[in-house]
């Protein structure tokens, strides 16, 4: 063993947000902040400078795209999806206003102005309680970095040709960080910063690299070169271990992989309880590409497709044609096999240029948005209907519409879906003249109403990410409150039995699309509560699919009647992970 391995063994925990075991060696990633220069520019030479900064930022967005193109090929086009975020914060309105405005003014140098905007809109968001504006703020911070190193001249290096694989440390590692390093040479990724659904940990899943964060001051703890043992299980940093460790560890490794195949025993067979109860898995994606080869032969369908990710890469409103094409070849590779696509669901952080304006909001991601924005532009809205309707001659489509606050908005996009319905008939285009119309929940408006809007709905589906964090008024990325985020909250819990049993009441299937639907712990209470349809990524099926065909239907259903009876959150989860444990433990010796 190396002198590394002799050294004292010391651990640090944090969250793991990726699952898997790695060992290697460290690489810490230091971010040198960029020294931003300031100095003073004549009149003649500002329309040089001006060019200076488009020239920036075309340069920038190109490094962008190239990014996600990379990155689609390896995750799939929903999860390099965020990096539209990032193009949409590089290219908003409001700060290229404010930095030309301001260069006008104050007559310095473009890259000056720019850094001093885009820290201001950094101290304002900073101020706002929400976890999108959060994000936001990372996004900022990442594409202003490349912005202004593009003006300055300054390449970024690649690290990934010039070493071996390595378990990366950082104090924030960024979506675009990807880019620094040859994805196959990443062992594991360990930082300071992040959540369980910030953009790095979403991608670190997709990628299956194990990672960890919120390891307070990590970058300063480790150095590169010393050994690390990553559990992505349990959040463990084992710095320097024992061979005794590495041992233990590796035996975890070869029982989790054993495990895994387990899970997939289960995947040729129905999805029905050990007592009967019928259930479908389903999945989200984005585009037909994000399904796996073969996967319609052990999933039942897609629970949730969505169109916006289309919108965002074409830069503006495509046409009928263009998304019908989009949407037929999602239905195609459903291979005939229910396919819920969700209308626009555009604003917040994903904002075409027609809606630059609305940034100007104080809060656009609680503001005008999604629904709210279709039924205000009905030539928008009644385009992507059509091209919705039309698919349906080709799959089992169902139209799901987002971000409902009232039965009014579902009657509203009701009377709209019948004029495309007509005006499609008239031209003598097929469509599905019983095509179902289903509303996401993810409101506290539309959960305490849930049994006034499943009146009008063939089906309803909960997004629970937003759902939990609306409910208890917490910002699930802010170190400082994230502690307060708790899925087993009793009035999280409360609220969904309320909206599953209202659904129950009206007769129409409940599908949960958001994470609680691909957690072990939860999947159980959510099928006891009456779900019929859980919606996840494609990798977290096997373990789902098997863990709800064992479980007995009556048996989860007392497990919702204790759970309901519960009054802290502590309890709720405690029984919640005995439950699993319990009935997987048969299983998995």
């Amino acid at each position: 063993m190396s002198e590394k391995h002799q050294q004292a063994e010391r651990e640090l925990k944090g969250l793991p947000v990726s699952k898997g075991i790695a060992q290697g060696e460290a690489f810490v990633m230091l971010r040198r902040e960029l020294d931003t220069p300031v100095y003073e520019i004549r009149d003649s030479d500002k329309p040089a400078e001006i060019e200076r900064f488009q020239n920036a930022i075309l340069k920038t967005r190109a490094d962008i795209q190239q990014i996600k193109s990379e990155l689609s090929e390896t995750v799939g086009d929903a999860e390099s999806g965020i990096f539209d975020a990032h193009l949409l914060v590089l290219e908003d309105v409001a700060i290229m206003q404010e930095t030309l405005a301001t260069f006008q003014k104050e007559h310095f140098n473009i890259e000056y102005c720019y850094s001093n905007v885009i820290n201001k809109f950094i101290d304002a968001f900073e101020k706002i309680d929400d976890s999108f504006i959060r994000e936001r703020i990372c996004d900022l911070k990442d594409v202003s970095r490349r912005v202004i190193a593009n003006m300055l001249g300054i390449e970024t290096s690649k690290i990934g040709a010039l070493s071996d694989p390595l378990i990366l440390v950082s104090s924030d590692f960024a979506p675009s960080d990807f880019a620094l390093v040859d994805k196959s040479k990443i062992l594991a990724i360990v930082t300071e910063k992040g959540s369980q659904t910030s953009h790095t940990a979403i991608l670190s899943r997709s990628l299956g690299i194990p990672c960890i964060v919120g390891v307070d001051g990590v970058a300063d703890k480790i150095s590169s070169g010393e050994f690390l043992l990553v559990d992505g299980y349990n959040g463990n940093v084992v710095v320097n271990p024992s061979r005794d460790t590495l041992c233990h560890f590796t035996e975890i490794e070869s029982v989790h992989r054993e495990i895994q195949k387990v899970f997939d025993t289960s995947l040729p067979y129905p999805s029905i309880t050990s007592d009967g109860k019928e259930f479908k898995i389903e999945l989200n994606i984005s585009s037909a590409a994000d399904i796996p080869e073969g996967a319609m032969s052990y999933c039942d369908g897609v629970g949730l497709l969505r169109t916006e990710n289309f919108f965002l890469d074409s830069g503006s409103f495509p046409d009928e044609d263009a998304q019908f094409e989009v949407y037929k070849n999602a239905a195609v590779a459903a291979c005939g096999k229910p396919i819920t696509i969700r209308t626009l669901d555009l604003g917040g952080d994903k904002n075409l240029n027609l809606m630059k304006m609305v940034n100007k909001e104080e809060n656009p991601f609680m503001g005008y948005r999604a629904i709210r924005f279709c039924l205000d532009h009905k030539d928008i809205f009644l385009t992507q209907l059509k091209a919705i309707l039309r698919t349906s001659a080709f799959g089992k489509v169902k139209i799901m519409l987002p971000m409902i606050n009232s039965i009014r908005e579902v009657e509203r996009s009701r009377v709209l879906i019948e004029q495309a319905k007509d005006e499609l008939a008239a031209a003598g285009i097929a469509f599905d003249k019983n095509i179902q119309v289903g509303a996401m929940i993810e409101v506290p408006s539309a959960a305490i109403t849930a049994d006034i809007i499943c009146d009008v709905c063939d089906f309803i589906s909960i997004g629970t990410n937003d759902l939990i964090q609306y409910i208890l008024a917490v910002d699930r990325v802010n170190d400082m409150v994230a502690y307060l985020y708790e899925p087993t909250h009793p009035a999280v819990i409360r609220t969904l039995d309320m909206v599953v049993s209202a659904a129950q009441r009206a007769n129409i299937p409940v599908c949960v699309c958001g994470e609680l639907a691909a957690d072990p712990i939860f999947a159980p209470l959510l099928l006891g509560m009456g779900v019929s349809e859980f919606s996840m990524s494609p990798k977290a099926v096997n373990e789902i699919k098997f863990l709800l065909r064992k479980t007995k239907y009556e048996t989860a259903r007392a497990l919702r009647n204790e759970i309901l009876s519960l009054k802290r959150a502590r309890h709720i989860v405690s029984r919640l992970r005995t439950f699993h444990y319990e009935s997987m433990q048969p299983y998995l010796k």
